[in-house]
């Protein structure tokens, strides 16, 4: 009878003991997000480009500030990939509903060889153990290589430039892959390419790409190359390493580019893409050629390169509306909603820049109708 009473309370004890192990466990659960499901991020990102920089740094503010979050707001001048900025702001923001692995930046220095071999890494440890439950992918490239269904994880592509053409995801609203879910700016650079041609007319575009093909649909050459044959204008393209981590060798490739596009008699215009190349302290002295040659000038990037002398470009300066649409599928995601259920329609709030110094300098006289629709004018040069 002893024994018996012995085990009895015993096994009472240890019921008592799971049950208040599994209440405590539940309630730091909740505790940790009680807006829905925890996540345990990773960041990738093909190379270090200031639209990555910005679109992290605006998501994470936006969830910050919807609670989603913990810690102090990051700095305005928060750089995802200085130094160890990534890894102090993870010790900082732990227990939230978004948490980010303090290892889990992966950074390819735009060396296509490392990146792969990184996102395989990524991949593999995803797989085999529990600690990253959502991925962040930043730009073009990482999209290409991170979007696998197969990692029963969401992943997001942030700030791609085309991610159909480029065979991240497939066509239409929602994804066509299970987990992922793809940012598509709608449009937007075959309408600024559209507004260039309308507004100039040209007959033969030149063009600053880089040479190595993968990196090319992030600059949205394949959207270039299928409006040339539309609207029946040449291309001229000069090619060069203009984008990689080696600044010193992309802005002397994109000088080179810059004065052998104006040696060419035939350019009537150029259309610089994104890349690493244009200097963020001597641009205006790289693209001076083109401009002596009194040629237009239209900046993929946007306002900062019209500033710096470009003539025209549509900006959205600081990305703070695609971080906002970020959070917004992030915040679906936490409640329960699957990645490829939410729309990956995003539309910019794009503004049209115009430098007035510029179009001086290049004899160019807007016409009314575009002087209307300018939102943003330098009378100068930034130089």
């Amino acid at each position: 009878m002893f024994l018996h009473n012995f085990f009895k309370r015993s096994f009472k004890a240890f019921i008592l003991g799971q049950v208040l192990l599994s209440f405590a466990a539940f309630s730091a659960q909740s505790t940790q997000c009680s807006l829905g499901k925890a996540y345990k991020v990773a960041v990738f990102q093909a190379g270090s480009y200031t639209d990555f920089q910005k679109v992290f740094r605006q998501t994470t503010l936006a969830l910050q500030r919807n609670g989603f979050i913990n810690g102090e707001l990051i700095d305005r001048n928060f750089l995802l990939d200085k130094n160890n900025s990534f890894q102090e702001m993870a010790q900082k923001t732990q227990g939230g509903c978004i948490e980010f692995v303090e290892d889990g930046f992966y950074d390819g220095y735009w060396d296509h060889d490392k990146a792969k071999e990184l996102a395989d890494t990524l991949k593999n440890r995803i797989k085999s153990s529990s600690d990253i439950s959502m991925v962040w992918a930043l730009g073009t490239v990482a999209g290409q290589m991170l979007t696998d269904s197969s990692l029963n994880v969401p992943v997001l592509v942030m700030t791609p430039t085309d991610p159909e053409s480029s065979g991240i995801i497939g066509p239409g609203e929602f994804s066509n892959k299970k987990n992922i879910h793809v940012q598509k700016e709608m449009n937007r650079y075959e309408s600024e390419l559209r507004l260039f041609y309308n507004t100039f007319k040209f007959k033969n575009l030149g063009v600053i790409i880089d040479d190595n093909p993968i990196n090319q649909p992030g600059q949205a050459v394949p959207i270039i190359r299928k409006l040339s044959q539309e609207l029946k204008f040449n291309l001229i393209e000069c090619k060069g390493p203009v984008v990689g981590d080696n600044h010193a060798k992309t802005q002397s490739a994109f000088s080179t580019c810059a004065l052998n596009l104006a040696a060419n008699d035939a350019v009537d215009a150029v259309y610089i893409p994104m890349g690493n190349g244009a200097s963020p302290d001597n641009f205006y002295y790289q693209i001076k050629p083109l401009i002596d040659r009194k040629l237009p000038i239209f900046s993929q990037t946007g306002e900062n390169e019209v500033q710096m002398g470009a003539l025209m470009a549509l900006s959205n300066a600081d990305l703070q509306a695609s971080g906002e649409f970020e959070a917004r599928v992030i915040e679906r995601i936490v409640k329960g909603e699957k990645p490829e259920m939410i729309s990956q329609y995003y539309y910019a709030p794009l503004n049209l820049c115009l430098n007035l110094e510029t179009a001086r300098l290049i004899d160019f006289k807007p016409s009314f109708d575009l002087l209307i629709g300018v939102d943003l004018v330098f009378d100068r040069i930034k130089k």
